[in-house]
């Protein structure tokens, strides 16, 4: 009798094993294979002291290199412009690691060329400083046709300020002197910055990858730099200014993501006239 409890235990507890070998390989599946490639188009919409109406879409953190390459921005090109956007907003990290990279830059820039938009803007993030990118990067992505803003700032027609901030963990983000009193679209990598700026209307941010492994019952989580105080979806500051954190699309330290999906952010502002 005892023998056959102790074989009728043995089998439940090999049963029980293989079941959570099961799960645990399904979900380490679902953390590189799905989820990665699930991308999530969300939505924005605002109204503002522009003419007529503005339409965006913002993207970023693409962290070439780790787990995502060239096929990968042809995907994204063909989604973007199904999107039929105004503007293409890119918010930083083209490479995850540019010294290590393996690919064809010179080719990568040629898809994101493709990119069709009256407007194509991006800002550096620490990516695009560290990793032996700091120098190539302009390059890159003028080769792609977009317009670099580094403590700079563009008028578009439509009376929108577009404004774009220097790295916040390797350079010094000076962007206070190019706000105005009129509708400002402050572009920054980093999202923490939004404490030390005020009078933007919209602030779009990446960076933090919407904590990337994300487990809601957490309370501490493990975020980057720049991005612990805003680092997923919208905010609205005190100053009466919208901050948006947009989870970016690519990984780095790891190839997984776990809900907290790619996304691709539709900005829509709607004019109340100057």
């Amino acid at each position: 009798m005892a023998g056959n409890r102790r074989k009728h235990f043995i089998r439940r507890l090999c049963g029980l094993l293989l079941a959570c070998l099961c799960l645990a390989g399904g979900l380490w599946l679902y953390m590189t294979r799905v989820e990665p490639n699930w991308v999530e188009v969300t939505g924005l919409e605002m109204e503002g002291e522009i003419d007529g109406v503005f339409r965006a879409v913002a993207f970023g953190d693409t962290h070439i290199g780790m787990a995502k390459d060239i096929e990968d921005l042809r995907t994204l090109v063909a989604q973007i412009n199904s999107l039929a956007p105004d503007a293409v907003l890119f918010l930083g990290d083209l490479y995850d690691d540019y010294s290590t990279y393996a690919g064809d830059a010179e080719a990568d820039m040629a898809v994101l060329a493709g990119l069709e938009a009256a407007y194509k803007f991006a800002v550096r993030g620490n990516h695009d400083v560290g990793g032996g990118a700091e120098f190539v990067y302009p390059g890159l992505m003028e080769k792609a046709g977009f317009t670099l803003l580094e403590n700079q700032a563009v008028t578009l027609p439509c009376g929108m300020r577009v404004v774009g901030a220097a790295d916040y963990i390797y350079h010094s983000p000076n962007v206070a002197a190019l706000l105005t009193d009129g509708f400002d679209l402050l572009l920054a990598h980093e999202p923490d910055l939004a404490d030390a700026v005020t009078g933007a209307e919209l602030q779009l941010s990446g960076h933090s990858h919407g904590g990337q492994v994300f487990l809601p019952f957490l309370l501490d989580r493990i975020l980057p730099a720049g991005a612990e105080v805003y680092y997923r979806g919208e905010y609205r500051k005190t100053d009466g200014g919208v901050v948006y954190v947009n989870r970016g699309l690519g990984m780095s330290l790891l190839p997984v993501r776990l809900f907290s999906r790619p996304e691709i952010t539709v900005v829509t502002v709607r004019g109340t006239g100057r």
